[in-house]
């Protein structure tokens, strides 16, 4: 499977790279959002995993998400956030994510979400 994730922390990125590693899955990283919209098309990818919070970035998860679903990507995207107060839900779902997984993620719970996109 060809997962990307948009992630500006290492330490996620790390996490993230060692659960593809024990599900033979291949995983490309993008740390700007920028760099991200210029690389993933439709088809490039099987699932998208998307930190919400980009750093001071001119353009955040959820403003990358309606961009890339504007360009055609219909792949699953699944939020990454720590935020999860009433209504953010919502908004996910405004901007086209799939669903959301609140930080910090367990190598199971992670393992799970990628199997059920398999």
């Amino acid at each position: 499977m060809q997962i990307v994730y948009v992630e500006d922390n290492l330490a996620n990125v790390a996490l993230i790279e060692r659960i593809c590693h024990m599900n033979n899955d291949e995983l490309v990283t993008f740390s700007d959002a920028e760099e991200a919209l210029a690389a993933v098309s439709p088809g490039s990818a099987d699932l998208i995993l998307m930190d919400l919070n980009l750093g001071n970035r001119s353009i955040d998860g959820l403003q990358l998400t309606r961009l890339l679903r504007q360009k055609g990507v219909s792949e699953p995207i699944v939020a990454i956030t720590a935020y999860d107060t009433m209504g953010y839900a919502d908004q996910y779902a405004a901007a086209g994510c799939n669903e959301y997984v609140r930080k910090p993620v367990s190598v199971r719970s992670m393992l799970n979400l990628i199997n059920t996109y398999r």
